[in-house]
């Protein structure tokens, strides 16, 4: 049970990252079918310029003066969606440095809980051999191992390295 109370303090932070992930693909997906969207229109209009080429007369004129105020219009339009586009992926920027602000604060968090438990284990092991009236182990880092040990015969404990 106390694996599962340790992962308490970072669920938050996950559910922030999920919730993140999830505004961040609406968004995506938003901006996608925007996309698609002034394709279409795109498209729409190629097709009407070629169908208002063919058509001889005065009306021509006039639909021609219709179809630029279409496209005014639908300039105007596409320009906001640009607009929007662009706010979109600022806040899609914003929202990946969330993700790894929270991502590198994730790793921190392990750490230090990993680094606690380690000093808790170690400290644990101490009082153990302190309770068996025994000397703790010396950590090897602690060791200098520069310097020669003898037994009490005095016979030193490194083997001499042959030349």
């Amino acid at each position: 049970s106390s694996g599962i109370n340790a992962e308490w303090p970072l669920r938050p932070g996950i559910q922030k990252i999920q919730t993140l992930q999830r505004r961040l693909i609406s968004k995506t997906e938003e901006v996608v079918s925007k996309e698609m969207a002034i394709q279409e229109k795109e498209k729409l209009y190629i097709d009407l310029k070629q169908i208002l080429a063919r058509q001889p007369g005065p009306e021509v004129a006039e639909q021609l003066q219709i179809y630029q105020q279409s496209l005014k219009e639908k300039t105007k339009q596409m320009k906001a969606m640009s607009s929007e586009l662009n706010m979109c992926e600022a806040q899609n920027a914003e929202y990946r440095y969330e993700i790894e602000t929270l991502v590198r604060e994730l790793h921190d968090a392990k750490n230090k809980y990993y680094m606690q438990k380690r000093k808790e284990r170690n400290l644990k092991e101490r009082e153990r051999h302190m309770a068996g009236g025994m000397i703790p182990p010396l950590i090897s880092s602690q060791r200098q191992e520069s310097v020669n040990r003898f037994t009490g015969g005095g016979f030193n404990l490194k083997q001499a390295q042959k030349a």
